[in-house]
């Protein structure tokens, strides 16, 4: 993505789209968990969300990562590399067993870092169950408190059926998670620049 908040004109805003994955063998302690940001400017998404909505097969539906065969997950990276679109992806290791609501916590307080580092106004998390929801606006509301958030951005929660923004962050969360894994390298590769940043959850 070209532009940046600091060298916008006025106006151009911001806004980021969040989705999570999870990448653990059964009874292993030494899984990852990925919470990633597709960062756009709303003015334009509507270009990114019609290429996302003509890959989906049956009307009505969604794209969901975990369901594509490898040639259409080619399809989906592809489409999402030719927008203007930025990819962050924060990747906490070890998860252990049990502990994926403490790793979302410690990746979704780095990732709100690095957005408001960029000037990202509205970041969007995809929708879990109301009590989890409540517990990022929990975890944001401490954020701001501690002083490690220290800008008023939005933060809220979207369906992924509603939002094609969200399929492209889980699409870049499992293309990442596969590529970690020696998997589907040239799938990655169509998605372009992503920035990863690895931290410690032990």
């Amino acid at each position: 993505m070209g532009k940046r908040a600091g060298d916008s004109p006025a106006g151009f805003t911001l806004h980021a789209w969040v989705d999570e994955s999870m990448k653990q063998q059964s009874g292993q302690a030494d899984g990852m968990y990925l919470l990633t940001a597709v960062v756009g400017d709303p003015a334009t998404c509507g270009r990114a969300r019609d290429a996302l909505r003509e890959l989906v097969r049956r009307r009505g539906g969604r794209l969901h990562w975990r369901q594509e065969e490898a040639p259409r997950r080619a399809k989906i990276a592809a489409a999402i590399g030719t927008q203007d679109l930025a990819c962050i992806v924060v990747v906490g290791v070890p998860i252990a067993a049990r502990r994926q609501e403490r790793a979302r916590r410690k990746c979704l307080e780095r990732l709100l870092f690095e957005l408001e580092r960029i000037g990202v106004s509205h970041v969007w998390l995809e929708a879990r169950s109301t009590v989890l929801n409540r517990r990022d606006i929990e975890l944001v509301d401490a954020l701001r408190a501690r002083g490690t958030l220290v800008t008023r951005t939005r933060v809220a929660h979207s369906l992924p059926d509603d939002e094609p923004m969200l399929w492209a962050a889980d699409a870049v969360a499992g293309a990442v998670s596969r590529a970690r894994q020696g998997l589907d390298l040239d799938i990655r590769t169509a998605l372009g620049e992503v920035d990863e940043i690895d931290i410690e959850l032990s």
